[in-house]
């Protein structure tokens, strides 16, 4: 039993420092190329490395990479990943999550995830089924967050009323890039709060304290097309002034309109705050297909691997506004990051109910 216990020390020091040496490694090939460039594992090479993990799950459990899938280099793999993870969460701007480090940990924590799969599947029997559950899926959820985000993207897109766009600004690149998806806007909706009216220091332009002035708003005027005004009537309660006329905030075709009260100040009247936006659209792919829908701030359009997210309009314009802006999110390994998800759950309650079978 010494001898044994003794020799499970030596594999596990030898495995850890493996796992040392990749990370000394990979600190080293971050120095001399730089960051990780996530674009060399997008399609088709991420799916290459899938093919590649699959073959290796198949190796036999005496050849020299099979090695690596052991249950203690397991636990010495997903504790580093978990270090590194817990750096790049406590500090945001570490550039962990794009480090070689990071990247190696990562793809030998996929290894280990596939051979210990493998050999388990060898021999397998139904009272394994938690245990590859959990080992399938949570290889399934790393191998989408990591290889898969490489075919992710986020872009900007703005669209006339009545056009259909096709092209998209790549946000983390800045590009133009035409995409496989187009948005037709079919109409732009916008509900404002009716402004309010301040009075203004007209040396600072900031709002002040309406002191001994009472204002009443009477006649409010709010059309298409039109700014906002407000037939206002300001009586101060301590000199008696009375004064009583039109303000407006203005806007792109209008000027604005200010009721003085004294040499300082005036009321005026705020610019109306939104109180909900959204378009109505249509989406278009390339195959034919499309789907149409009412985007909103906070309720996106799905259509198949894309998200489209209501995000601005023309602030000038406001409600006649003849344009919106569209955030579209691709995402194409979300749907097996959900199943991963549900497999890890699902073999969790598995392993606890078979756990508490006597």
């Amino acid at each position: 039993m010494d001898r044994e216990g003794k020799g499970r020390k030596k594999t596990y020091i030898t495995e850890l420092t493996i796992v040392l040496a990749v990370i000394v490694a990979g600190a080293a090939l971050q120095i001399v190329t730089g960051p990780f460039n996530s674009a060399i594992v997008r399609f088709p090479a991420n799916a290459v490395f899938l093919l590649i993990f699959l073959v290796a799950a198949a190796l036999p459990p005496n050849s020299v990479v099979a090695r690596l899938g052991t249950l203690s280099l397991s636990v010495i793999l997903i504790s580093s990943f978990l270090i590194l993870s817990l750096i790049m969460g406590l500090i945001p701007q570490s550039g962990i999550v794009n480090s070689w480090p990071f990247a190696l940990t990562y793809l030998m924590l996929l290894t280990n995830l596939v051979l210990v799969a493998g050999r388990r599947a060898r021999a397998f029997r139904l009272k394994d089924s938690g245990f590859m559950l959990n080992h399938a899926g949570l290889f399934i959820l790393l191998f989408s967050a990591g290889f898969g985000s490489a075919d992710s993207g986020k872009y900007f897109m703005t669209v006339y009323e009545g056009r259909v766009e096709w092209r998209g600004e790549n946000i983390k690149t800045g590009q133009i890039d035409e995409l496989p998806v187009a948005i037709l806007l079919k109409n732009f909706d916008m509900e404002e709060y009716f402004p309010k009216s301040i009075i203004i220091d007209k040396r600072s332009g900031d709002a002040i304290p309406s002191y001994d002035w009472v204002i009443v708003s009477d006649s409010l005027v709010d059309n298409d097309n039109h700014a906002p005004a407000a037939y206002i009537r300001a009586s101060n309660n301590k000199t008696g002034d009375k004064y009583e006329g039109w303000v407006s905030c203005g806007n792109y075709s209008q000027p604005f309109r200010v009721l003085d009260l004294t040499e300082r100040i005036c009321v005026a009247m705020a610019y109306p705050e939104p109180k909900s936006f959204s378009s109505e659209i249509e989406v278009k792919r390339e195959r034919g297909s499309s789907k149409s829908g009412v985007v909103q701030v906070n309720h996106p359009l799905t259509v198949g691997s894309w998200k489209i997210y209501q995000y601005s309009y023309d602030m000038q314009k406001g409600r006649d506004s003849g344009y919106s802006v569209f955030q579209l999110v691709h995402d194409p390994w979300l749907i097996p990051a959900y199943i991963g998800i549900f497999m890890l759950f699902i073999g969790s309650v598995t392993l606890f109910w078979k756990g508490g079978k006597r």
